[in-house]
This record gives C-alpha cells, structure tokens and sequence, in this order.
C-alpha cells in the first residue's frame, strides 16, 4: 500500500513550463502520510488497485445554458457545468491506491440562463472548476494523494427571469480547486496539495414577479476546497491549500422579485477550505508534526442584495467571507486537528435586504467576515470519544463585515453584522 521512495520523490520533480505556474514550485508540496507510520495500521484485505493520473489543461473550457419558456411548464431544470481537469480514482469494494496531478492555466466558464413566463418547479444549476478530483472505496483502504495547482480564470454566472414560479432553487458554485475522499468501513489515508493563482468569480442574478412557495439562490466562490468522508472509517487527512497574492475571489446573490414567498439568498466565499465529516472511527484533519496548512493571500468578497417590493413569510439575506476554513467533526470516535492558518488578503463581507412585508413576516440580514476559522467537534453521546490537537491562526488582512435594511413594514427584522479576525474551537459535545 504505501508508495515507494521513487514514486514519492517523483513528485517533487513535476515541473510546470506557463510562468503563472512557475510561482507554485516555491509552493511546498505536502510529503505522502502513507509512508510514516499511520499506515502500519492499515490491514489490506485484498490485492489493491493502483493508478496514476497526471493531467495539464491550457486551452478554454465553457459551458453556456439558456432555457426558455414561453409558456407555462411544470418542470424547467437547467444545468451548465465546467471543469478543466477531472479525475476519478474510486472502487466498489477493496483497496485502492491513486495519485492524481493536475494543471490548469486558462480559463473555465459556465453561464446558465432560465428565462420565460412560469414554472411549477425551477432548478438551475451552474459549476465550474479548474480542477477537480475524488477518490475513495468501500470495505477496505483508500490511500489517496492529490496534487492541485490552477491559475487563469474561473467563472459561474446564473441568471433566472421568470414571470412566475411555484418554487425555484439556484446554485452557482466556482472553485479553482477541488478535492474530494471517501471511505466506508476502512481505513483512508488523503494527502491533498492546492495551489491557486487563479481569480475567482461566482454570480446569481435572479429577476423575478412572484414565487408561490419558495425561493432559494446560493452562490459560492472558492480558492481550494478539499474534503473527506467516512463512516465507520479510520480517516487520516492533511491538506497544504495556498492562494496567490493579487488574485481575487469573489461572490455576488443579487435577487429582485415583486411579490416573494419565503426567499433565501445566501452566497459564501472562501480562500481555502478543508473540512473532514466522519463517523464511528478515529479522524484526523493534521497530525502531530505535520498539521495542515493554510495560506490565503487572496481578497475575498462575498455580497448579498435582496429587493422585494412586497414579501410572506421571511426573507433573508446572507453573507460569508473566510480567508481560511478548517473543520473537522466525528461522531462516536476520537478526533484530533492539527491545523496552521495564514490569511494576509482583505475579506470583505456585505449583505442587503430591501422591501416590505404588509402580511407581518421576517426579514433577516447577516454578514460574517472572517480572516482564520478552525472548529473540531466530537459528538460522544453513545461513546467515550475525545478532541484535542493544535491549531495556530495569524491574521494580517483586513476583516469588514457591513449589512443594512430597509424597509417600511414588517412583523420582524433582525441584522447582525460579525467581523472576526481568528476564530478557534475545540469541542465535545454529549454527555460522557
């Protein structure tokens, strides 16, 4: 299971010839977990699938999208997704072994539009990556290494008008790199690089006359996203997740309707994220020694806009801005994070709600900007499982979070605007 010094030293040797990539060979790569002793523990059931998948992309990636309806329709779903690279290394049942390399330096554009008089149900859907990949198996061991670095350009842009809907959902997500593990009744072992130079946008714009139930847009933007999960797993991850310093990341909700029933904008942005979901098994994100790291220069900016001349029910406006996200969480099982955050880039936050609501309903506005996040949780209700580790947290960027309402009528209106420059927590929940 755990790869030679050869195939290790290999990867130490991956030049990439663009001048944006140069940048990211200062970037230190993480070393392999695999081969120190925390595999030792790893009992391989049956002969393991290995492979090796190493992919470059400089040419543009778009994908576009237009729905439109002239007349009523039940059902309308739009989707438009884009990513430069993909890659998959994943199995039913048995061990695998995978390193995947990525380079991406272009651009990766996916536009979706759904326009028209009605629907029952909306659904629009726009994705663009620059890189990403997954791994992981069932009933037995995952051993994973993923080396990610993107420059260039990513870019998700949703646009919804409709006359009338029952109910309409949107997600627009951009992300320049993206990570992904998982393992059920196993062991897993995911070592995960993300270098990013690339500017980052994701946009929702919604125009709407009324809605009959709901009405949900959420837009994320993204640096370096790595994740994993596990279930009745033992789960050893690390992550070293770097932006670049005079790129940009950001996310933008802005939604008009005339007459809304319980709309929800939301949009969320990020330099680096790692978070781990694991149940009934030891879970680490960072070990001892070897923590994960995160180094976010970028600026990241996350707004939120929300007019409704008249709205039922409650109508919110959100905003999140990080610089750097850690979490880890397990259930039944101890769990540890070792994590080291550096966030130098300015985050803004900024959220909006203006309108009325003359049938007495809730409106709520919510900014959070933050430089370093961090939380491990255990829950031990059924166990005696423990959480501890270290974590390290430097901010030098600016954090500003802003919001504001008006409106005329109301049965409530509640604003919070939180800006945070470290934020830390290491917690049990449960009674034993």
């Amino acid at each position: 299971m755990p790869k030679t010094a050869t195939r290790l030293s290999a990867l130490f040797a991956i030049a990439v010839s663009t001048s944006a990539m140069a940048a990211a060979q200062d970037w230190e790569y993480i070393p392999y977990m695999g081969d120190d002793s925390a595999a030792a523990d790893a009992q391989s059931s049956s002969t393991p699938a290995t492979g090796t998948i190493d992919q470059v992309q400089f040419g543009d990636v778009w994908a576009d999208m237009d729905v439109q309806l002239p007349e009523h329709t039940p059902n309308g779903v739009s989707t438009s997704t884009t990513v430069g690279n993909l890659a998959n290394a994943t199995r039913h049942a048995g061990d695998i072994d995978s390193e995947v390399r990525q380079s991406f330096d272009a651009t990766s554009r996916a536009t979706n539009s759904v326009r028209g008089y009605s629907v029952g149900t909306g659904v629009s859907t726009t994705t663009a990556y620059a890189n990403a990949s997954s791994a992981g198996t069932n009933y037995g061991a995952n051993s994973s290494y993923a080396q990610q670095e993107a420059a260039g350009s990513v870019e998700a842009n949703s646009r919804i008008e409709l006359y009338q809907a029952n109910q309409v959902a949107s997600a627009s997500t951009a992300v320049a790199n993206v990570s992904t593990n998982d393992n059920n009744d196993g062991f897993s072992i995911a070592d995960q690089t993300q270098y990013s130079a690339a500017d980052v946008t994701s946009e929702t714009d919604a125009d709407m006359w009324q809605n009959g139930t709901s009405a949900s847009f959420a837009t994320t933007a993204g640096g370096n996203a790595s994740s994993s999960t596990g279930y009745t797993s033992t789960n050893y991850n690390r992550a070293l997740q770097k932006t670049e310093d005079g790129t940009r990341i950001s996310g933008s909700t802005d939604v008009y309707m005339k007459d809304g029933t319980n709309v929800t904008a939301a949009t969320n942005s990020f330099g680096n994220s790692a978070t781990v979901h694991n149940e009934w098994g030891y879970a680490t994100l960072g070990i001892d020694g070897a923590p994960t790291k995160q180094d976010n220069q970028a600026d990241v900016d996350a707004q939120s806009y929300v007019t409704l001349d008249h709205w039922s029910g409650y109508a919110n406006s959100s905003s999140y801005g990080v610089g750097n996200s850690a979490l880890i969480s397990n259930v039944g099982s101890d769990t540890v994070m070792y994590a080291d955050q550096s966030n130098s880039g300015t985050v803004y936050s900024y959220a909006k709600l203006d309108g009325a609501s003359w049938t007495g309903g809730t409106g709520v506005v919510t900014s959070t900007a933050v430089g370093n996040a961090a939380t491990a949780t255990v829950c031990n209700f059924c166990s005696e499982g423990a959480v501890g580790g270290r974590v390290n947290q430097v901010n030098t960027g600016a954090v500003i979070a802003q919001g504001q309402a008006n409106t005329n009528y109301g049965g409530g209106i509640y604003g919070s605007a939180s800006a945070i420059g470290n934020a830390a927590t290491i917690q049990s929940l449960g009674t034993e």
